[in-house]
Protein backbone atom coordinates (compact mmCIF):
# COMPACT_ATOMS: atom_id res chain seq x y z
CA UNK A 1 0.00 0.00 0.00
CA UNK A 2 2.87 2.38 0.77
CA UNK A 3 4.29 1.82 -2.71
CA UNK A 4 0.86 2.18 -4.30
CA UNK A 5 0.40 5.59 -2.68
CA UNK A 6 3.89 6.61 -3.77
CA UNK A 7 3.37 5.77 -7.44
CA UNK A 8 -0.13 7.24 -7.57
CA UNK A 9 0.72 10.68 -6.17
CA UNK A 10 2.06 11.98 -9.53
CA UNK A 11 -1.09 10.68 -11.28
CA UNK A 12 -3.39 12.29 -8.67
CA UNK A 13 -2.16 15.90 -8.41
CA UNK A 14 -5.28 17.00 -6.55
CA UNK A 15 -5.85 18.59 -3.13
CA UNK A 16 -6.15 16.34 -0.10
CA UNK A 17 -9.56 15.93 1.54
CA UNK A 18 -10.65 17.60 4.74
CA UNK A 19 -10.99 15.55 7.93
CA UNK A 20 -14.49 14.40 6.92
CA UNK A 21 -13.57 13.57 3.33
CA UNK A 22 -16.30 15.83 1.96
CA UNK A 23 -14.38 18.72 0.34
CA UNK A 24 -10.76 19.74 -0.31
CA UNK A 25 -9.02 20.58 2.96
CA UNK A 26 -8.69 24.25 2.03
CA UNK A 27 -12.04 24.48 0.26
CA UNK A 28 -12.34 26.37 -3.00
CA UNK A 29 -13.85 25.48 -6.34
CA UNK A 30 -10.77 25.53 -8.58
CA UNK A 31 -9.94 21.80 -8.41
CA UNK A 32 -12.41 19.38 -9.96
CA UNK A 33 -11.15 16.47 -7.83
CA UNK A 34 -9.69 15.87 -4.37
CA UNK A 35 -8.17 12.78 -2.76
CA UNK A 36 -8.92 10.81 0.38
CA UNK A 37 -5.68 8.97 1.05
CA UNK A 38 -5.64 5.64 2.98
CA UNK A 39 -5.99 5.47 6.73
CA UNK A 40 -5.57 2.53 9.11
CA UNK A 41 -9.36 2.13 9.06
CA UNK A 42 -9.81 2.41 5.28
CA UNK A 43 -7.06 1.14 3.01
CA UNK A 44 -8.61 2.49 -0.18
CA UNK A 45 -7.55 5.53 -2.16
CA UNK A 46 -10.70 7.49 -3.01
CA UNK A 47 -10.80 10.35 -5.52
CA UNK A 48 -13.96 12.44 -5.20
CA UNK A 49 -15.49 15.18 -7.30
CA UNK A 50 -15.33 18.59 -5.61
CA UNK A 51 -18.96 19.57 -4.83
CA UNK A 52 -17.95 23.24 -5.12
CA UNK A 53 -16.73 22.87 -8.71
CA UNK A 54 -19.09 24.06 -11.44
CA UNK A 55 -18.81 20.83 -13.47
CA UNK A 56 -19.79 18.74 -10.44
CA UNK A 57 -22.75 20.98 -9.71
CA UNK A 58 -23.91 20.82 -13.34
CA UNK A 59 -23.62 17.02 -13.38
CA UNK A 60 -25.54 16.79 -10.12
CA UNK A 61 -28.36 18.98 -11.41
CA UNK A 62 -28.66 16.94 -14.60
CA UNK A 63 -28.65 13.68 -12.64
CA UNK A 64 -31.33 14.94 -10.25
CA UNK A 65 -33.59 15.69 -13.20
CA UNK A 66 -33.17 12.12 -14.50
CA UNK A 67 -33.69 10.70 -11.01
CA UNK A 68 -36.89 12.71 -10.59
CA UNK A 69 -38.20 11.36 -13.89
CA UNK A 70 -37.50 7.80 -12.70
CA UNK A 71 -39.24 8.39 -9.36
CA UNK A 72 -42.30 9.92 -11.06
CA UNK A 73 -42.52 6.92 -13.38
CA UNK A 74 -42.26 4.58 -10.38
CA UNK A 75 -45.01 6.48 -8.56
CA UNK A 76 -47.30 6.11 -11.58
CA UNK A 77 -46.54 2.40 -11.72
CA UNK A 78 -47.27 2.01 -8.00
CA UNK A 79 -50.54 3.94 -8.32
CA UNK A 80 -51.63 1.77 -11.23
CA UNK A 81 -50.86 -1.36 -9.20
CA UNK A 82 -52.82 0.05 -6.26
CA UNK A 83 -55.81 0.79 -8.48
CA UNK A 84 -55.73 -2.76 -9.85
CA UNK A 85 -55.57 -4.16 -6.30
CA UNK A 86 -58.61 -2.12 -5.23
CA UNK A 87 -60.51 -3.34 -8.27
CA UNK A 88 -59.53 -6.93 -7.46
CA UNK A 89 -60.80 -6.59 -3.90
CA UNK A 90 -64.10 -5.18 -5.16
CA UNK A 91 -64.51 -8.02 -7.65
CA UNK A 92 -63.18 -11.02 -5.72
CA UNK A 93 -62.83 -9.96 -2.09
CA UNK A 94 -59.17 -11.01 -2.16
CA UNK A 95 -56.19 -8.75 -1.60
CA UNK A 96 -52.74 -8.80 -3.20
CA UNK A 97 -49.46 -7.17 -2.32
CA UNK A 98 -48.77 -3.72 -3.77
CA UNK A 99 -45.20 -2.54 -4.18
CA UNK A 100 -44.53 1.04 -3.11
CA UNK A 101 -41.86 3.46 -4.23
CA UNK A 102 -38.34 2.66 -2.93
CA UNK A 103 -34.88 4.15 -3.23
CA UNK A 104 -34.25 1.67 -6.02
CA UNK A 105 -36.67 3.68 -8.11
CA UNK A 106 -33.95 6.30 -8.60
CA UNK A 107 -32.92 3.77 -11.19
CA UNK A 108 -29.83 3.82 -13.32
CA UNK A 109 -29.51 7.61 -13.09
CA UNK A 110 -28.73 7.53 -9.37
CA UNK A 111 -26.15 4.77 -9.71
CA UNK A 112 -24.57 6.47 -12.72
CA UNK A 113 -24.01 9.81 -10.97
CA UNK A 114 -22.57 8.04 -7.91
CA UNK A 115 -20.04 6.29 -10.16
CA UNK A 116 -19.16 9.38 -12.19
CA UNK A 117 -18.36 11.45 -9.09
CA UNK A 118 -15.83 9.05 -7.57
CA UNK A 119 -12.90 6.74 -8.31
CA UNK A 120 -11.76 4.11 -5.83
CA UNK A 121 -8.40 2.35 -5.96
CA UNK A 122 -7.58 -0.64 -3.77
CA UNK A 123 -5.32 -3.66 -3.52
CA UNK A 124 -7.23 -6.96 -3.46
CA UNK A 125 -6.38 -10.66 -3.64
CA UNK A 126 -5.99 -12.00 -7.16
CA UNK A 127 -9.12 -14.13 -6.88
CA UNK A 128 -11.70 -15.27 -9.39
CA UNK A 129 -14.91 -13.23 -9.37
CA UNK A 130 -18.32 -12.67 -10.96
CA UNK A 131 -19.48 -9.34 -12.35
CA UNK A 132 -22.88 -8.11 -13.51
CA UNK A 133 -22.45 -6.41 -16.88
CA UNK A 134 -23.96 -6.37 -20.35
CA UNK A 135 -20.48 -6.02 -21.87
CA UNK A 136 -18.06 -8.88 -21.42
CA UNK A 137 -14.88 -8.18 -19.45
CA UNK A 138 -11.93 -7.57 -21.77
CA UNK A 139 -8.63 -9.25 -20.89
CA UNK A 140 -5.41 -7.91 -22.43
CA UNK A 141 -1.71 -8.33 -21.65
CA UNK A 142 -0.57 -5.90 -18.97
CA UNK A 143 1.62 -2.91 -19.79
CA UNK A 144 4.37 -1.44 -17.62
CA UNK A 145 4.07 -3.85 -14.71
CA UNK A 146 0.81 -5.86 -14.56
CA UNK A 147 0.70 -9.35 -16.05
CA UNK A 148 -2.89 -8.93 -17.26
CA UNK A 149 -5.46 -6.15 -17.42
CA UNK A 150 -9.13 -7.05 -16.90
CA UNK A 151 -11.40 -4.18 -17.94
CA UNK A 152 -15.17 -3.70 -17.82
CA UNK A 153 -16.56 -0.63 -19.56
CA UNK A 154 -19.29 1.41 -17.89
CA UNK A 155 -22.68 0.07 -19.00
CA UNK A 156 -26.29 -0.60 -18.09
CA UNK A 157 -27.13 -4.23 -17.41
CA UNK A 158 -30.07 -6.35 -16.30
CA UNK A 159 -29.71 -7.78 -12.81
CA UNK A 160 -31.39 -11.18 -12.53
CA UNK A 161 -33.33 -12.85 -15.31
CA UNK A 162 -34.56 -10.93 -18.33
CA UNK A 163 -38.18 -11.35 -17.24
CA UNK A 164 -37.87 -10.38 -13.59
CA UNK A 165 -34.64 -8.39 -13.49
CA UNK A 166 -34.16 -4.68 -13.09
CA UNK A 167 -31.80 -2.27 -14.79
CA UNK A 168 -28.55 -1.47 -12.98
CA UNK A 169 -25.51 0.64 -13.79
CA UNK A 170 -22.07 -0.98 -13.86
CA UNK A 171 -19.28 1.53 -13.18
CA UNK A 172 -16.13 1.29 -15.26
CA UNK A 173 -13.73 -1.13 -13.58
CA UNK A 174 -10.15 -2.15 -14.32
CA UNK A 175 -8.23 -4.86 -12.50
CA UNK A 176 -4.47 -4.85 -12.90
CA UNK A 177 -3.36 -8.39 -12.17
CA UNK A 178 0.17 -8.89 -10.85
CA UNK A 179 1.05 -12.56 -11.07
CA UNK A 180 4.00 -14.85 -11.74
CA UNK A 181 1.68 -17.04 -13.81
CA UNK A 182 1.45 -16.18 -17.50
CA UNK A 183 -1.74 -18.21 -17.96
CA UNK A 184 -4.48 -15.94 -19.26
CA UNK A 185 -7.61 -15.53 -17.12
CA UNK A 186 -10.80 -16.84 -18.71
CA UNK A 187 -14.23 -15.23 -19.11
CA UNK A 188 -17.49 -17.19 -19.20
CA UNK A 189 -21.05 -15.89 -19.40
CA UNK A 190 -23.56 -17.36 -16.96
CA UNK A 191 -26.30 -18.64 -19.28
CA UNK A 192 -28.17 -15.81 -21.00
CA UNK A 193 -27.89 -13.46 -18.02
CA UNK A 194 -25.86 -10.23 -17.84
CA UNK A 195 -23.43 -12.02 -15.55
CA UNK A 196 -19.86 -13.11 -16.26
CA UNK A 197 -17.43 -15.28 -14.32
CA UNK A 198 -13.74 -14.38 -14.54
CA UNK A 199 -11.44 -17.21 -13.54
CA UNK A 200 -7.93 -16.18 -12.51
CA UNK A 201 -5.21 -18.87 -12.36
CA UNK A 202 -3.79 -19.26 -8.87
CA UNK A 203 -0.24 -18.10 -8.28
CA UNK A 204 1.71 -17.54 -5.07
CA UNK A 205 2.23 -13.89 -4.23
CA UNK A 206 -0.25 -12.62 -6.82
CA UNK A 207 -2.49 -9.60 -6.19
CA UNK A 208 -4.63 -7.09 -8.07
CA UNK A 209 -5.05 -3.33 -8.09
CA UNK A 210 -8.75 -2.58 -8.65
CA UNK A 211 -9.87 0.81 -9.98
CA UNK A 212 -13.60 1.53 -10.18
CA UNK A 213 -15.71 4.59 -10.91
CA UNK A 214 -15.34 7.58 -13.25
CA UNK A 215 -14.33 6.08 -16.59
CA UNK A 216 -12.35 9.04 -17.93
CA UNK A 217 -10.34 9.57 -14.75
CA UNK A 218 -9.76 5.82 -14.43
CA UNK A 219 -8.20 5.69 -17.90
CA UNK A 220 -5.96 8.67 -17.15
CA UNK A 221 -4.70 7.18 -13.88
CA UNK A 222 -3.92 3.80 -15.45
CA UNK A 223 -2.00 5.48 -18.28
CA UNK A 224 -0.06 7.94 -16.10
CA UNK A 225 1.13 5.55 -13.38
CA UNK A 226 4.42 3.64 -13.38
CA UNK A 227 3.05 0.29 -12.24
CA UNK A 228 6.43 -1.43 -12.65
CA UNK A 229 7.49 -0.09 -9.25
CA UNK A 230 4.58 -1.96 -7.66
CA UNK A 231 5.69 -5.21 -9.26
CA UNK A 232 9.23 -4.77 -7.92
CA UNK A 233 7.85 -3.94 -4.48
CA UNK A 234 5.69 -7.07 -4.45
CA UNK A 235 8.60 -9.39 -5.00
Amino acid sequence: MTTLVEILRPALPFPVADVNGDVPVRGGESSKWFVVWPTPDDQRIVVRANPLHRDTQASGAEAMARIQEAVVAAERKAQAAYDRAIKEVQQTGKTSNVDGVTLEDEGVAGERIDAELELTIAIEPAASFEVGTSRAPLITPGVNGPTWTIAVAANTFKEGTAAGGRDRFRPAETRLLFSESTNKPSVDRRGDRDLYAVTIPTSAGSFAVVLSGNEELLGEVVARTDWSKLRRSGR
